[in-house]
């Protein structure tokens, strides 16, 4: 990635934790925790769980700044990439295993704040079932969407976090949503939009808070 094309004020940040500043990484953490943290929380279901990862994600990031270039991607897909290892890591784990075996009911990690409770009824019932269909795809296809829409990486970051080419990457979006249209085809409120085809889900998977 041309540094050119990226913030100054962030290549900054990066240039001063690099070099020992705690300041300048505090920043970068101010910067990246909450959609760290959403993926992170998206991907294990337990918030405990998820806010514990996410501190070890951003110790991991402390001591392997060194190692950060400026390669095609920016510092956050890096970090993203480092959660995403984290994650993969806790689900082979004996402390994963105990948890799955306590079946604790997934948590919802943000109020509702809207003012117009009809219209936050209507959202929250549509961001549950379009959860639920996500759920039911593949871990791949879930992820990428996850990446793309929700998250908003570009298709390079993804392509980068996932491990993939950038045409792989678009292969597998492309897959998963049609997919995911599979999927809620026949759901009320989500068919109708469904059935203006990957636009009109796209569209939603950006507005609904998933």
């Amino acid at each position: 990635m041309p540094t050119e094309t990226i913030d100054p004020e962030l290549i900054d940040l990066v240039d001063r934790a690099q070099a020992g500043d705690g300041a300048a990484f505090a920043q970068l953490y101010d910067r990246y925790v909450d959609q760290t943290f959403g993926y992170v929380y998206r991907r294990v279901q337990h918030r405990q769980t998820a806010e514990d990862l996410t501190s070890d994600v951003f110790l991991r990031a402390f001591r392997r700044l060194h190692t950060f270039e400026w390669q095609g991607v920016d510092v956050g897909a890096w970090i993203m990439t480092i959660a995403r290892n984290r994650v993969h890591d806790h689900f082979k784990s004996a402390r994963f295993r105990m948890e799955r075996a306590s079946d604790q009911t997934p948590e919802d990690p943000s109020p509702d704040t809207a003012d117009d409770p009809e219209r936050v009824a209507m959202g929250r019932d549509m961001a549950r079932a379009l959860g639920r269909a996500l759920e039911q795809l593949s871990d791949d296809h879930r992820e990428v969407i996850e990446l793309r829409f929700v998250h908003d990486r570009s298709v390079a970051e993804t392509a980068e976090i996932m491990g993939r080419t950038v045409g792989a990457a678009k292969a597998l979006q492309y897959r998963a949503l049609k997919a995911l249209a599979d999927q809620v085809k026949d759901t009320p409120g989500l068919s109708e939009i469904a059935a203006l085809g990957i636009a009109g889900l796209v569209s939603l998977l950006r507005v609904l808070p998933l």
